[in-house]
């Protein structure tokens, strides 16, 4: 088994004052996007190696114009290609450079189901999602079962390793569900703030049910919490005790906590804010997850635990 990784955003260029203030030792990779140029990219390549960290990459690789998605499973046909030709570019961007993987979203664009309980004003906006109207399951079904084809030959063609990460996935979890069944080399990224804010937003998500049936699939956990507010989210704020009592704030140590107890493999990003907060409080939620994955680890594996 390899060991876990606990890792740190590191977007637009590999910051030595970043890695100071919001690295430890506990600290062992980083997801970089939005480099400048490939001169910024190798660069990060060479300190990652001479300080033993392993790097993985959030599209886009390069920054430079506005923050945009590839959209995967668009229902324009034109659209999904140009979409493939970007992913293909950046696979193999990723492949030059050694990245341990490379992240897009899926589905996108988003889907909002037919009923909702609350739209907050922070989500995606029509016109940067789908209704769900816009796309039924045979569609989407037909769309995903191209795309996973297309990603699988990618990853074997360049020695890849491709992460899809979930995005809002309407009435479609049980299809989602299967794609990743049924392509297990195609790992999951699971994003504990976009999953709470479904929850609450969306009649038909219930975490833990979803995180027992993917839990053999995820390879990275987007670790990060919630508040919410009357009519929006603050969202990608770090993970501290002080949330798990509040119900203002979004359960995500509870989800890892149950998906650690499932698959003792996933690593983790940090995907927070961290100057939120100081450097003692960094350090311990560093040294919490790892207790909560330590902990997990010798519950699921009776041999490890004597």
């Amino acid at each position: 088994m390899s060991r876990r990784r606990l890792q740190i955003g590191m977007w637009i260029a590999f910051s030595e004052e970043g890695m100071e203030r919001f690295g430890s030792d506990a600290i062992s990779g980083i997801e970089i996007c939005q480099y400048r140029d490939n001169e910024s990219l190798l660069y990060t390549t060479k300190v990652c190696k001479e300080k033993g960290l392993s790097f993985g990459i959030h599209t886009p690789v390069f920054g430079g114009q506005a923050y945009r998605l590839p959209r995967i499973t668009s229902i324009d046909r034109e659209e999904r290609e140009e979409a493939l030709h970007r992913v293909e570019r950046e696979v193999r961007i990723a492949a030059e450079y050694g990245a341990d993987y490379i992240l897009f979203h899926y589905p996108f664009v988003p889907i909002f189901p037919l009923e909702t309980k609350q739209v907050y004003a922070n989500m995606p906006k029509p016109g940067e999602r789908y209704e769900a109207d816009q796309i039924d399951t045979a569609q989407l079904r037909d769309i995903s079962l191209r795309l996973f084809d297309a990603l699988c030959e990618l990853q074997h063609r360049y020695g890849q390793r491709i992460v899809l990460e979930h995005d809002f996935w309407g009435e479609h979890e049980e299809l989602l569900t299967m794609m990743f069944r049924e392509h297990p080399e195609i790992g999951l990224v699971v994003d504990t703030s976009r999953l709470d804010i479904s929850a609450k937003a969306f009649h038909n998500v219930e975490p833990m049910r979803w995180l027992e049936a993917v839990a053999p699939y995820v390879y990275l956990v987007h670790y990060s919490n919630v508040r919410y507010e009357e009519d929006r989210f603050i969202h990608h704020l770090p993970v501290l005790p002080e949330h798990d009592d509040d119900d203002r704030c979004g359960d995500a140590y509870a989800y890892l906590a149950y998906l650690a107890q499932r698959n003792e493999r996933f690593h983790v990003t940090f995907e927070h804010k961290a100057n939120l907060i100081n450097r003692n409080q960094l350090l311990e939620l560093y040294a919490r997850t790892e207790r909560l994955l330590q902990t997990s680890l010798k519950k699921s594996d009776p041999v490890l635990s004597e």
